[in-house]
């Protein structure tokens, strides 16, 4: 029994070493993590603000082409969505917008008379007052009454929509930060997209 007693103080003590050898790396451990844990938020907080600045500023241009007449802000102005920031020449825009309307409107007259014609056409081939092909015919000139009403609206649609994007509107509330726009400047966002107004929205 006297033999065994240092072999159990030894074991004792290596188990005590041990513990503490343990403890002491656990502490360190947490240490450690604590501060990548904070490096990491710090890293993280400043690219968050970097990307909602970066977010937060809009590089503004038209999404068509032309000649800019009118810049209505200035650097500093604070604006409130959908307000005019800049404008180009109308003139064109509306124009083209008002040939297009016209268009529509004889091709809707085109296909109302062309439906008229190819009823009538219709009731007389019932009757047996007219021959097949006559009824081919009108079938033929409704069909392409049709499609030159449908190209017509879609044309009109998109002169409208230009017209509407020739003056350039502030999507969202903020402050203009630059104004590289000018009156006289040309853009063209087919060649390059050329901003017009720099806006803050932060």
């Amino acid at each position: 029994m006297a033999a065994n007693s240092p072999r159990k103080e030894a074991v004792a003590l290596d188990k005590k070493i041990r513990t503490q050898l343990t403890h002491r790396l656990e502490k360190r451990a947490r240490r450690w993590g604590q501060g990548v844990f904070w490096a990491l938020t710090v890293v993280a907080l400043w690219s968050g603000a970097a990307q909602t600045a970066q977010a937060a500023e809009r590089k503004l241009a038209f999404p068509v082409a032309g000649v800019v007449e009118r810049v209505m802000v200035g650097t500093g102005q604070v604006v409130k969505a959908g307000e005019a920031l800049a404008a180009l020449d109308l003139r064109p825009f509306a124009a083209r917008a008002r040939a297009a309307a016209e268009n529509l409107l004889a091709a809707r007259n085109t296909n109302k008379f062309a439906a008229e014609n190819h009823q009538r056409v219709k009731q007389l081939f019932d009757d047996m007052s007219t021959s097949t092909e006559e009824l081919e015919k009108a079938q033929v000139l409704l069909f392409k009454a049709q499609a030159a009403l449908a190209q017509a609206k879609s044309a009109a649609a998109i002169r409208k929509w230009e017209l509407e994007r020739a003056t350039l509107r502030a999507p969202k509330a903020g402050t203009v930060a630059v104004v590289p726009g000018y009156p006289g400047m040309v853009v063209n966002p087919l060649a390059v997209i050329t901003p017009v107004v720099i806006l803050d929205m932060q």
